[in-house]
């Protein structure tokens, strides 16, 4: 495969990985998660179960493009985009390949001196290392009942506006 080929391709975020934070509360992406072409653009944003969530900028602009259309006329739709774009951050790898977290979002998920990072196949989930665990073998099978109804097409688990309803309640 061509360079050209690989930059266009999305990164894919697999396996999980355990890193320290440094004094400013960064840290290191594997180098199979940042962009080939230099530019690693994330967005950091809470999530349910300890957790934070980075995204790659471009899947969150497309989750706003989605989205914004309900926003426009749904106040509590409007209420979800104000809680999550006052606790969104933006996050750009430095040339070491660090990015930048925030402290208070990192304390609200009691994440100290270590940091767990793990590939969620579209996005990073970021949690201590205590808060994180191997889902049992029935989780497993319900998580990959939920993933072939999405790839059958059968349902996308309540959309948009599900999604953002339960930012509201994080």
């Amino acid at each position: 495969m061509d360079d050209a080929v690989k930059t266009a391709l999305p990164t894919l975020y697999l396996g999980e990985y355990e890193h320290a934070l440094d004094p400013q509360c960064r840290v290191t992406l594997p180098s199979e998660w940042r962009n080939r072409n230099g530019d690693t653009s994330l967005v950091l944003i809470p999530a349910r179960d300890a957790a934070l969530l980075l995204l790659p900028m471009e899947t969150f602009m497309e989750f706003v493009e989605r989205a914004k259309k309900y926003a426009i006329a749904n106040a509590r739709m409007q209420a979800a985009f104000a809680y999550l774009g006052s606790r969104a951050r933006n996050c750009r790898c430095d040339k070491q390949g660090r990015i930048a977290l925030d402290r208070g979002m990192l304390d609200s998920i009691g994440v100290k001196g270590q940091l767990k990072l793990v590939g969620a196949i579209t996005h990073i989930r970021l949690c201590s290392p205590e808060s994180w665990r191997t889902p049992s073998p029935e989780e497993i099978s319900g998580h990959l009942s939920d993933i072939q109804s999405v790839s059958d097409g059968e349902n996308d688990h309540g959309g948009l506006a599900a999604l953002l309803g339960d930012i509201l309640k994080h």
